[in-house]
């Protein structure tokens, strides 16, 4: 390659990064979670609460949640995800398929993904209560999404609203839900360039200290043994507490 081309290309990689890192142009998965508030923006303001990119604090660090909708109906905590493909997997597993072309790839179940913001929106809500909280991953039509779940709704980007909307019965008084937005504004984190690392880091440790548990024979949620047991689709590590724990991975611990 010409000298002048490949410094182009270098040229062109640099300014490309420069650009994310600015905000100028947004990444793959911050295009999602910029459509979903745009559906969002559209729900009735005297009736629904929107917050976008909410990090909040947990015991070992952070968590941070893509969009939280508080309304009297519940609260909806969505996590926004702009994958391509075929996916699928089991609503509790612990990673997920994604099938291109062909080639696979492993993903973290964004189902359970959610559920550790879940947790960590009832610590910084304790004082309210069991609040009821709805828990929603939204998908981009650029993937064909092919999981069932009973706990979570996995929808496309398109059907958040209709989601939403599908609740109707108030569960929270107008002053109730006044006071948990006064909450979850005082406890998140800025969102700032420093946030985002912090939280990085903060996801990079708890990954790290999964691996960990599952390499020493541990499940990670609960400390149990792992056993391996046989399963529709073949062989499978799950935690020896099932069903109290539903823990599972494909392949060696």
């Amino acid at each position: 390659m010409p000298s002048f081309l490949l410094f182009l290309l270098i040229l062109a990689f640099f300014c490309l990064g420069y650009l994310l890192r600015r905000g100028i142009i947004i990444s793959t998965g911050k295009f999602g979670e910029w459509s979903v508030a745009r559906r969002l923006d559209r729900l009735p303001k005297e009736d629904y609460h929107v917050f976008n990119d909410v990090t909040l604090p947990t015991p070992n660090g952070s968590s941070q949640i893509d969009h939280l909708v508080v309304s009297r109906y519940g609260l909806f905590v969505i996590e926004t995800k702009n994958y391509k493909g075929w996916i699928y997997g089991g609503e509790h597993s612990e990673q997920w398929t994604q099938n291109i072309y062909g080639k696979k790839y492993s993903l973290y179940n964004p189902i359970l993904q959610n559920v550790g913001h879940v947790r960590a929106l009832r610590r910084v809500l304790a004082e309210f209560g069991d609040v009821p909280i709805i828990p929603i991953v939204a998908f981009s039509k650029r993937g064909s999404v092919n999981v069932r779940a009973d706990e979570a709704h996995v929808v496309y980007w398109s059907d958040v609203k209709l989601v939403i909307g599908q609740y109707r019965e108030p569960k929270l008084s107008p002053e109730t839900v006044d006071a948990i937005c006064k909450k979850i504004e005082s406890k998140r984190f800025d969102s700032t360039r420093e946030t985002a690392q912090m939280h990085r880091q903060n996801a990079r440790r708890a990954k790290e200290q999964k691996n960990e548990a599952i390499d020493s024979g541990r499940c990670p949620r609960c400390g149990g043994r792992l056993v391996l047991r046989e399963g529709r689709y073949g062989r499978f590590w799950g935690c020896s507490n099932y069903p109290r724990c539903r823990f599972t991975i494909q392949g060696e611990p």
